[in-house]
């Protein structure tokens, strides 16, 4: 089968015969959406992706410790002392800040290169910045302040190139109507090793290891990188979407085409690009302020419960809630989706909702007041039925947390062509990270001055409520974005086959 023309093909059948036909870019379309020339034959999306899990699982459980053990990070850094939240807050906010610049120039480098490389870059720069914060000496506050500083920076400069990798990856290796299971599995195993690392963490923190704790997630880390290097396949760029199957199905073909001023203006300046950006930042300061708050609150008097006792809450109702709600959402977030592109934006305007009420609950329960001795006792927390109800809300925040990136992620793979995935993944991790960076720095200025959870979590949270009125916006534009994409890739389509036959 070859092209000779603008509009004509040439099918040579096997018995020798030869027909020539008129075809029209609607034409090629239909016969693109019942061929696959990539058949992946490794056993569905686990078996497509199970070195990409690995490697997350790796990166969740190496940097879950913070936000869990702030209190006794603070105390490591400063002995005998309260919360010292607004230094807390500094160290997480150098940490995200730098993750969200250098995340632009690795997504640059992911369009660019093999994406298996940066991701394997970055691993061994997270690696690195582990080992050292490790070695971090004792004895002056003040110093090892800086050193934390300087070394959760460096975290965040290696930790940036790692969803912009992994972003641009799965535009080239997962089927379309399988992006939802796959950022469901992804989001099911970030969650689930989040929660093993906050109790590795916890346990190692509380007993004074903090130093193996931070060695240990190191070597992790430099292992994820040696392994990404020599297990991860690099896909063809381009092969998943529909529109450009049929041409690169003569493996000779290769998509080479760059970002160019016109599509940069007609693509990543899409209305639903530039909405999904700004919103990122009003709904990442909703997201990092429910995970800030949420620990230093149960932890502090007059709770006092441990970082231990923490994370066996998360164990009995967070892994539930991360995985029920990550494999229920994602199955529900394609099938609602093959229906209209609209439903995964409805989702996620109602997991914003849900997780706002739930937070502004978490603070308002009332929980009982305990001695550090009865924080640590797990048997005198059990005798409390108000822990169940507490319980319950963190479920339904662990199950909720996931539906964002479920449907976000597909949405902008869908509107921006194959050049452009690591680009935009990167900036939008750029605005998302500033707002999950500015979080806790406004809710630790404002706790600071209030010492009050409550107004300080409703005061904060407000600023993400713009977020979820955005999205409805979004809903105007979605459509004729996607159409836009899809047209310039079916024109390609016929360029890449035309040259192919010359």
């Amino acid at each position: 089968m070859g092209k000779i023309g603008p509009n004509l093909m040439r099918i040579e059948h096997s018995t020798g015969t030869t027909r020539y036909i008129q075809f029209s870019p609607a034409m090629i379309h239909r016969m693109i959406l019942h061929h696959d020339p990539t058949p992946s034959g490794r056993g569905g999306i686990l078996g497509q992706a199970w070195e990409v899990l690995v490697v997350q699982s790796l990166v969740s459980i190496a940097v879950a410790g913070l936000m869990l053990n702030m209190l006794g990070i603070s105390q490591v850094i400063w002995p005998g002392d309260d919360l010292h939240a607004l230094h807390m807050g500094i160290i997480v906010s150098a940490k995200l800040v730098v993750l969200a610049i250098t995340g632009i120039v690795f997504g640059f480098l992911a369009d660019k290169y093999r994406r298996k490389s940066i991701l394997s870059i970055s691993l061994a720069i997270m690696g690195i910045a582990r080992l050292c914060n490790g070695f971090v000496p004792s004895g002056d506050s003040t110093v090892m302040l800086g050193f934390f500083i300087l070394f959760h920076a460096l975290l965040g400069f290696g930790q940036g190139g790692i969803a912009p990798s992994i972003n641009a990856w799965s535009n080239d290796a997962i089927e379309m109507d399988e992006r939802s299971r796959f950022f469901g599995l992804l989001e099911t195993t970030r969650q689930l090793m989040l929660i093993i690392g906050m109790i590795a963490s916890a346990g190692l923190i509380q007993l004074g290891y903090w130093r193996i704790y931070y060695w240990i997630s190191g070597g992790a880390l430099l292992f994820g990188s040696v392994f990404t290097w020599l297990a991860l396949e690099e896909p063809r760029k381009g092969i998943k979407h529909a529109e450009l199957k049929l041409a690169l199905n003569d493996a000779t073909v290769e998509y080479g085409y760059k970002l160019n001023r016109e599509t940069i203006k007609s693509t990543i300046f899409s209305k639903t690009n530039i909405i999904a950006f700004i919103e990122g930042v009003f709904t990442w300061i909703l997201f990092s302020i429910a995970v800030y708050l949420v620990y230093p609150y149960v932890q502090s008097p007059p709770h006092n419960i441990s970082a231990t006792s923490s994370s066996v809450l998360m164990i009995v109702f967070g892994i539930p809630g991360a995985i029920i709600g990550s494999i229920a959402f994602s199955k529900l977030s394609d099938t609602l989706a093959k229906r209209h592109v609209k439903n995964r934006i409805y989702l996620i305007i109602a997991s914003m909702v849900i997780l706002f009420c739930v937070v502004i609950l978490l603070f308002i329960v009332p929980l009982p007041k305990l001695t550090p001795g009865e924080g640590t006792d797990l048997m005198s927390l059990v005798r409390y039925p108000i822990f169940i109800v507490f319980g319950v809300l963190i479920f339904i925040l662990r199950a909720v947390l996931g539906i964002y990136n479920i449907n976000q992620s597909p949405i902008l793979q869908k509107i921006n062509l194959p050049e452009a995935q690591g680009t935009i993944s990167s900036w939008n991790q750029f605005l998302e990270t500033l707002g999950y960076g500015i979080g806790p720095l406004i809710s630790g200025t404002i706790l600071e001055v209030s010492s009050n959870y409550i107004l300080t979590a409703i005061s904060a949270m407000m600023l993400g409520i713009p977020a979820m009125f955005m999205w409805l916006l979004a809903n105007r534009w979605i459509e004729s974005d996607i159409n836009r994409v899809d047209g310039i890739l079916r024109q390609r389509a016929i360029e890449m086959k035309s040259e192919s036959s010359e």
